[in-house]
């Protein structure tokens, strides 16, 4: 049960990237385009998360998947302060407006490209079977929780915080790259008693004995 709560930071963090859908349009509005152009930008984001999605499946298994991690939410903080100038610039300059969509589709990116597609291969690879069920029971419930959360509290952020809306999600992009690097081991190629002998060694500096777990040699579905 340790690698639960060692991942849950992990595996929740993505869907602090959820605001750009729930409330896309408004977003697009705050950014300055024209409000005759927003369902068409829209349904760019998708696109945009779709091919990102396909590629990262296509190029998971050859980058392995903490480079994904990492390199996803290093970009996505990045993209989120040059959208925080281009939004506090966008009444001076007048092509503001266009890096404002434009860093919404590299954020957009980003997330598809590493998080949105490795976040949903990792848990199958760090839960054995006998923890992989309450894994994913605690993991969605709070995911849940949090997308309530996020889609409830952006409006307010927005209206405290203005042109720096994505200071809170620039902090978790922060965090959770720290966390990727700190932490989490690559599991590429990886079995469980490998993968959790890595969490020991980079969690708490000492080397786990490879015989401390014990499941069960085998489990089936059905008797065959």
């Amino acid at each position: 049960m340790g690698c639960i709560f060692r991942c849950l930071p992990l595996l929740l963090s993505p869907f602090f990237s959820s605001q750009m859908y729930f409330y896309a349009a408004y977003v697009f509005q705050e950014a300055g385009i024209p409000e005759d152009k927003i369902p068409y930008v829209v349904i760019g984001t998708g696109s945009c998360e779709l091919i990102t999605s396909v590629t990262c499946n296509m190029i998971i298994d050859y980058a392995g998947r903490r480079p994904l991690l990492l390199g996803g939410y290093i970009f996505m903080a990045a993209w989120a302060i040059v959208f925080m100038v281009a939004l506090s610039q966008q009444t001076q300059i007048s092509w503001m407006p266009y890096l404002s969509m434009a860093c919404i589709f590299a954020y957009i990116l980003s997330f598809g490209i590493g998080p949105a597609g490795v976040t949903g291969v990792l848990p199958t690879e760090v839960f054995d079977q006998m923890s992989r069920p309450a894994a994913y029971m605690i993991c969605g419930s709070l995911l849940w929780f949090n997308l309530f959360v996020v889609g409830t509290a952006f409006p307010f952020i927005v209206k405290s915080l203005a042109h720096f809306c994505y200071i809170p999600f620039l902090v978790v992009c922060v965090c959770t790259a720290l966390y990727v690097w700190f932490f989490l081991p690559e599991t590429k190629g990886k079995s469980f008693l490998e993968i959790s002998e890595e969490f020991g060694k980079r969690n708490f500096k000492t080397k786990t004995r490879g015989g401390f777990y014990k499941g069960p040699e085998e489990i089936k579905t059905t008797s065959l």
